[in-house]
């Protein structure tokens, strides 16, 4: 059924900008029933016509009505009315049982962003080998019959102090919670900061890990625009009036997929507006030590607002299982609290192993070796693709390329996956408009063994990248 739920006089008399007195309009509809679940909404062009306005108006107000989770649409089949409390599942994106699911046949990974081979092995291994001739005169139990303390013992967090420590951003060991993994950090941040049906802001393209966690626990997710340093202060402030947010999520630096880098002028504006609205702040630093000059994080500039969570998984190793949790310090014990609750901690092995390697520098060469090999990969991914768009940080483990206008990122990626090739559309990492991002890839260039698996892969894509006329590409 399509209905119009909508009327020129009843735009006119609402106060604010037209689109937002649609969405407004849209939303009495919902609640009074004339609008019930299911209900397909007019396309954009009829209604604009009918209203007098402008198609992107009328885009705009059915982009908001998305952010606020009361309606969804779907190129080709229009826009529909959601049912109350519901919330859209997916099985794409970064995090989704079929992302990390890999082909058999793949001959070159280049879809998660893992950290390269930089010695990993060698050092990590005579680091563990250390550890477990120690243990036969120790007293106490044993790490194989016991469990981490919620949160990590002194040492494990007295290292991951010094370990964070930037200038003034200086978290004392009481203050750092050990997790297992960045992902535990966020889920934990996400319950100590929201409720079932509150909102958490992020950037428009982001790390769909967080946005799985946020719809499995009932959380929606709305995203921010970005450009080329990331999150836009302005479009931060104008969602935080409309959407009354209970938290923003956010990558400020080497941001994925893009690799942008805020500037701390802007990191002073993001965090005065989460102040000013009351929002918390997620801040995810998992790549910030592989930016060279590391920016100081967002919780430096709003400490009592900002949740920092960082990990070891992109500085040494994803198998150490390493996370970090700096909540702010009023909260810091209902954060215990919720992370004991979840029943998961990292190994005592694993996380004496993790607060080793950055206590006596392991940890620190492994980071530089992979900072030096990610240059040298970037360096043969400039020359093998020459010619294309492409943004990138030295130090990224990722490269963000546009396709020309012959592809589409999903058809890119299927031809790629059908030459043994393993990618990441654009689509993976949108929030809201697909389309924005339906033309852009994600090449996960730390992942591949060798260099000249790496190779072998990029010159797959290159190949591709010319073969638009072969009529593998989807029309434009």
């Amino acid at each position: 059924m399509t209905i119009f739920p909508f009327s020129r006089d009843n735009i006119a008399g609402r106060s604010g900008p037209r689109y937002r007195a649609i969405a407004d309009a849209l939303r009495d509809a919902i609640k009074s029933g004339e609008a019930p679940p299911g209900t397909r909404l007019p396309p954009v062009r009829d209604l604009a016509f009918a209203l007098g306005v402008t198609v992107g108006t009328v885009s705009r107000a059915y982009a908001l009505a998305a952010t606020r989770g009361e309606v969804s649409g779907e190129v080709g089949r229009g826009t529909y009315v959601r049912a109350p409390g519901g919330h859209e599942r997916s099985d794409r994106g970064v995090g989704s049982a079929s992302f990390l699911t890999l082909p058999e046949a793949t001959d070159v990974a280049m879809k998660a962003a893992y950290a390269p081979p930089a010695g990993q092995t060698d050092i990590m291994g005579a680091a563990m080998s250390a550890i477990l001739a120690e243990l036969p005169g120790r007293a106490g139990p044993s790490p194989f019959n016991s469990y981490m303390h919620p949160g990590g013992g002194p040492a494990e967090r007295e290292a991951a102090a010094a370990w964070l420590a930037l200038g003034p951003f200086a978290p004392q060991a009481d203050d750092v919670l050990i997790c297992s993994g960045v992902q535990q950090a966020i889920l934990t941040a996400i319950l100590c900061t929201t409720e079932p049906g509150d909102t958490i802001l992020t950037e428009a393209l982001t790390y769909h890990a967080m946005v799985n966690q946020a719809g499995l626990m009932g959380r929606r997710v709305a995203p921010v625009d970005i450009d080329g340093e990331g999150l836009m202060p302005e479009a931060l402030d104008r969602a935080a009036r409309e959407l009354n947010p209970a938290a923003l999520f956010i990558v400020p630096t080497l941001q994925n997929p893009t690799s942008a880098i805020m500037s701390e002028a802007r990191r002073r504006e993001i965090a005065a507006i989460a102040e000013r609205h009351g929002i918390a702040i997620i801040e995810d630093d998992i790549y910030g030590m592989l930016a060279g000059e590391r920016p100081l994080p967002l919780a430096h500039f709003a400490p009592e607002q900002t949740w920092y969570t960082t990990s070891l998984a992109k500085t040494a190793g994803c198998g150490l299982r390493a996370g970090f949790l700096v909540p702010p310090r009023a909260m810091r014990e209902r954060a215990r609290a919720i992370l004991h609750g979840q029943g998961q901690t990292v190994p005592p092995l694993m996380a004496e192993l993790a607060a080793r390697l950055m206590a006596n520098g392991d940890a620190a060469r492994i980071c530089g070796n992979i900072i030096h090999e990610m240059r040298e990969r970037h360096a043969m991914t400039e020359r093998l693709l020459a010619g294309h768009a492409m943004k990138a940080h030295p130090a990224s483990l990722y490269v963000w390329l546009e396709l020309p206008h012959e592809w589409r990122a999903h058809a890119f990626v299927e031809a790629a996956r059908r030459r043994g090739v393993a990618i990441a559309a654009g689509e993976d990492f949108m929030v809201g408009r697909m389309d924005r991002a339906s033309r852009h890839v994600r090449l996960a260039i730390g992942q591949p063994q060798t260099r000249n698996e790496l190779k072998r892969g990029l010159d797959t894509l290159a190949a591709l990248l010319s073969d638009a006329h072969t009529g593998i590409a989807m029309p434009a």
